[in-house]
């Protein structure tokens, strides 16, 4: 199991100009085989409207396993009759856009005083199959800068369990969920990034038919390590989490950091390495928005375009491979390139 951050290469030599428009054909591959389902928390019945996982209040499919998780949609700041606890990217924990779409969930993996911790749980679309062999991964972020809480501090141990049983609470109680000391794909790690989202994936061969997945720490106080963010002492930790996936397929779990399924074939990408700058064509758009996300899953443009092509100056952003979505009412263009110098 590794706890990792995307850093994705283009294998050999790398010509001067890079070109990518095919990568949503993988990505489309890669949603079919996912066995979680609203694996990015996207859809909902309605918009979050407040912190803990009100009935109502949740990703479809997705239910508090323990405790009081949350759920953040980038919907919930245009509600006039609330705050923006439960918004995307500011809310009451923390400041961080969605790494998939517009929406993550959230929880305490670590608190000091009483080994709380808040999990959350989803059935799988099928049984895992004895002896198979799967992939899994999700993105996580530390929560800092909330407008209401903040973490203190940071933990390792964020990971996967899969059950046999549901232990899904129907509204704010149900029934405990006693620690395993165990989890099939977790961080040994302590995950401290507040700004990007780091990848925690792993692989294991099933030795149940494993009908459910819980996200959170399942590890006691005693078998977590922790540290301290300052000025605070480490005594609470809280996580977003994000893009959960389950796989039959090597590569399958690792995606880009959009949706891109919803994407429409046609942009066009290319990195001009002797001129570092990254040219974006969208054939037959005059006015429209982009932005760009780097290895790591943070946006690094932002910028609205004039005219079909776009130029970027790419001097200071790392090699690896990112993503660029172009979006003008309802047509959305996604597209990948690999910057490498």
């Amino acid at each position: 199991m590794t706890t990792q951050a995307m850093n994705l290469r283009w294998p050999g030599k790398a010509p001067s100009l890079l070109l990518g428009c095919l990568g949503l054909i993988a990505i489309l591959r890669c949603e079919a085989q996912n066995l979680v389902p609203n694996p990015s928390f996207e859809l909902l019945d309605t918009c979050p409207y407040t912190i803990g996982f009100q009935p109502g209040d949740r990703p479809l499919y997705w239910h508090s396993w323990l405790n009081s998780p949350d759920y953040f949609h980038a919907c919930a700041g245009s509600l006039q009759d609330i705050d923006t606890l439960v918004s995307v990217p500011q809310n009451g924990f923390g400041y961080q856009y969605a790494w998939e779409g517009d929406a993550y969930i959230g929880g305490w993996c670590y608190w000091v005083n009483d080994d709380y911790r808040e999990y959350i749980g989803v059935p799988l679309l099928e049984p895992l199959e004895i002896g198979q062999t799967y992939l899994v991964s999700f993105r996580v972020n530390l929560a800092v800068n909330g407008s209401y809480v903040w973490s203190m501090g940071a933990c390792n141990n964020v990971g996967v369990l899969f059950t046999m049983a549901s232990n899904a609470w129907s509204g704010t109680t149900g029934p405990p969920f006693p620690f395993r000391n165990y989890a099939h794909v977790y961080s040994p790690g302590i995950i401290a990034d507040s700004l990007g989202w780091t990848l925690v994936s792993g692989s294991f061969t099933a030795d149940s038919a494993y009908q459910y997945l819980v996200l959170g720490n399942f590890f006691t106080n005693a078998l977590t390590d922790t540290i301290g963010l300052p000025p605070w002492n480490g005594e609470v930790a809280y996580y977003f989490i994000d893009e959960v996936c389950v796989s039959r397929e090597e590569g399958g779990c690792v995606t880009t950091g959009f949706d891109e399924a919803l994407g429409q074939v046609g942009a066009f990408a290319a990195y001009d390495a002797h001129a570092q700058q990254v040219v974006l064509t969208w054939p037959g758009s005059r006015a429209y928005h982009v932005e760009v996300v780097d290895p790591a899953g943070r946006r690094v443009v932002s910028v609205r375009a004039e005219e079909e092509r776009l130029r970027l100056d790419a001097q200071q952003w790392a090699t690896g491979l990112y993503v660029a979505r172009m979006r003008e009412g309802d047509r959305v263009g996604v597209v990948k390139f690999v910057v490498n110098r």
